[in-house]
C-alpha cells in the first residue's frame, strides 16, 4: 500500500565510495533523533495522505524505527549509539562513517581528537554507519555492542577498525588483489590475519568468553543493520551528501577538523 500510495522520501545512489542522498534537507536542529530524550522520532518514511487512510481502514499505521526495534534489549543504543558522553547531554556530535571510504578515518580521528576537549555532561557523540561494502556493517554493529556492554571502549575500537580497514586495502592493493569486503575473511591481506573485529576482540577488558563470541559476531551484523538505517534518515533529514560527515547542533560541518567541530560547539 506504501509503495502504491507515496512515495519513499529516503532514496539513494552509491558513487564510487559515497553514498549520495536524493532528495533535500528536510529537518534540522538539535538532539531530534536521540530516543532518550525524545518519545517520537523523526520519520522520513511517513505515507502520503492517502497511504494513511488505506491504512487507517485496515487497522494499520505507518512504521517507524521505535516500533519497529522496540523488540530488540538495547534497540534504543542501536539506533543511538553514544560513544561518549552523557545520555541527557544538551550537545550534540553526529557522526556517520562509511567504512569503505578512507576519509572515514581521517575524519574520525578529529572527531577523537576534538572529544579531547569536550565535558561529557555538556555534549554527546553518537555514531552511525552506511557502508558501501557489507563488512563495514559488521564493524560498525560491534562499535555498538561496545558501547552498550563494554563502556569506554568503542572509540578506541573503531579507531583500530578503520585504521585496519585502510591498512588492509593498502596491503591487498600491494599485492594486486584488492577485494570487496563483502564477508569477514575478505578483508584480510595473509592467512596469518585474523579478520578486523575478531583482531580487536583479544584486546577487549574484560574478554568476551570463546563460547559468546558467535552470539556477539550475530548481534554485531543485526545491530549494524539496525543503525544503518537510522543512518539513512539522519542523512536525509539533516541534508548530508556523502559519508563520512559530521554533524555538530543540527549543522553539517564542511571538511571536518577538530577545530570546526570545537567552534560549532560553541
Amino acid at each position: 500500500l506504501l509503495g502504491c500510495a507515496s512515495r519513499s522520501s529516503d532514496q539513494s545512489a552509491s558513487q564510487g565510495d559515497s553514498m549520495i542522498i536524493v532528495n533535500d534537507a528536510l529537518g534540522g536542529g538539535t538532539n531530534a533523533f536521540n530516543p532518550y530524550m525524545n518519545s517520537k522520532l523523526p520519520n522520513l518514511r511517513a505515507g502520503s495522505a492517502d497511504a494513511e487512510k488505506m491504512l487507517g481502514a485496515l487497522g494499520a499505521k505507518n512504521q517507524t524505527i521505535e516500533d519497529e526495534a522496540a523488540h530488540r534489549g538495547n534497540w534504543r543504543e542501536e539506533i543511538y549509539p553514544i560513544v561518549f558522553g552523557e545520555k541527557q547531554a544538551p550537545g550534540e556530535i553526529l557522526v556517520l562513517l562509511n567504512f569503505s571510504s578512507p576519509e572515514s578515518e581521517k575524519v574520525w580521528s578529529q572527531v577523537v581528537e576534538a572529544s579531547k576537549s569536550i565535558s561529557p555532561g555538556q555534549c554527546k557523540i553518537a555514531v552511525f554507519g552506511n557502508s558501501k561494502e557489507n563488512y563495514g556493517t559488521d564493524l560498525m554493529g560491534l562499535a555498538i555492542w561496545l558501547a552498550h556492554s563494554r563502556p569506554g571502549q568503542a572509540m578506541p575500537y573503531l579507531t583500530y577498525a578503520l585504521k585496519r580497514w585502510n591498512e588492509t586495502k593498502a596491503a591487498q592493493k600491494s599485492v594486486g588483489r584488492v577485494k570487496n569486503f563483502t564477508n569477514e575473511y575478505d578483508a584480510t591481506a595473509s592467512a596469518q590475519d585474523f579478520p578486523i573485529h575478531y583482531g580487536y576482540i583479544s584486546k577487549l577488558n574484560p574478554p568476551i568468553p570463546a563460547n559468546r563470541e558467535l552470539a556477539v559476531a550475530k548481534y554485531c551484523y543485526d545491530a549494524g543493520n539496525v543503525n544503518m538505517y537510522q543512518a539513512t534518515q539522519i542523512a536525509s533529514y539533516y541534508g548530508v551528501k556523502s559519508l563520512p560527515a559530521v554533524i555538530v547542533n543540527g549543522r553539517v560541518i564542511a571538511s571536518p577538523t577538530a577545530a570546526k567541530i570545537l567552534a560549532a560547539l560553541k
